[in-house]
């Protein structure tokens, strides 16, 4: 079964992967960079990881309670703690170049020009092999604006793109009337791929307490509960863009997965089952495996779009 794929096919660079499998961002270990993971935990054969998003400087995170569970879903508000860009890759990107796969470094800015500084800074640094620009994170004041603008979309992912050699992925919220345009501009400013989606704004109450459950307020809903929403996304997007797509939300089994792929995903992020148990996605990558031999695909890539009209015959998108 052939697994591999490439998530970047336009890049002079590419961003090849074994398989679509993508440990998403913010769920890998305790920390988001790979601490507390049982030494059980393996990472051959999966796509990439996702390291935790990072900004220019440390951050301290939202106040605690920071995740709450429910019954299909789980509420997060961690504010994007991260010790800040110097030292995430003085302590950690010389691990990254011993793993045996693909590491994509997060980042996230508070003006559209802290992203291409951030991107400068990753430069030429051994063991990152892509950039993800997280737009949409609704844990932190102003995280959605740029994922809910077009313009402001094109804005980040232009600079990026003019500050770094590396394929870069644009990840977008589902926190919006329309993602299709967002999408597209995200596209004609030179993204490589789009991650879809974020999280959506939600709301947990502390019924003794009479507030909010989470210490921030609100926090952003995961889970099983965001799988329809995210995989319309995918589905729309799809049909819009020709550049690859990482469908993230709710992914917990391989016949998750091979939904997303026949959506129109490339790639596909396993998040909160990961971060429930660190096993998931190797466990999701092999049932992955089982469900394209049950669905008769010869391979992932062969998956790709096949619920989809436009894989069907209908003609491709016109560029932006």
């Amino acid at each position: 079964m052939d697994l591999s794929v490439d998530l970047a096919p336009g890049h002079p660079r590419g961003l090849r992967m074994r398989s679509p499998l993508v440990w998403a961002s913010g769920t890998f270990g305790s920390d988001g960079y790979g601490a507390g993971l049982p030494s059980t935990v393996r990472l051959h054969g999966l796509g990439a990881v996702v390291v935790k998003t990072t900004t220019l400087r440390p951050r301290g995170g939202n106040p605690t309670p920071r995740i709450v569970h429910g019954h299909g879903w789980m509420l997060n508000s961690i504010g994007l703690e991260n010790p800040g860009i110097d030292a995430v890759l003085e302590r950690y990107a010389p691990q990254w170049a011993t793993w045996p796969i693909p590491v994509i470094l997060s980042i996230a800015g508070e003006r559209a020009e802290e992203f291409a500084l951030l991107a400068r800074r990753a430069e030429g640094v051994k063991g990152i092999s892509a950039l993800e620009l997280n737009l949409s994170c609704p844990n932190v004041e102003g995280g959605l604006a740029f994922a809910q603008s077009a313009e402001a979309t094109a804005l980040v992912t232009r600079l990026v793109k003019s500050a770094t050699s590396l394929p870069v992925i644009v990840k977008l919220s589902p926190q919006v009337g329309d993602i299709v345009p967002i999408a597209r501009s995200a596209q004609h400013a030179g993204a490589d791929a789009l991650a879809l989606t974020n999280t959506l704004v939600g709301l947990a109450i502390d019924l003794k307490a009479r507030r909010p459950f989470l210490g921030g307020g609100t926090g952003g809903v995961s889970g099983p509960a965001l799988k329809p929403v995210a995989l319309a996304m995918v589905f729309q997007v799809y049909g819009a863009v020709d550049i690859p797509i990482i469908g993230i939300g709710g992914v917990a089994s391989g016949e998750d997965a091979l939904e997303y792929l026949m959506a129109g995903a490339t790639a596909v992020g396993v998040a909160t089952s990961a971060l429930v148990d660190p096993t998931a996605p190797q466990r999701i990558l092999g049932e992955l495996r089982r469900a394209l031999r049950r669905y008769r695909f010869p391979s992932a890539r062969d998956a790709v779009g096949t619920a989809h009209p436009r894989k069907r015959g209908t003609p491709a998108p016109p560029k932006p």
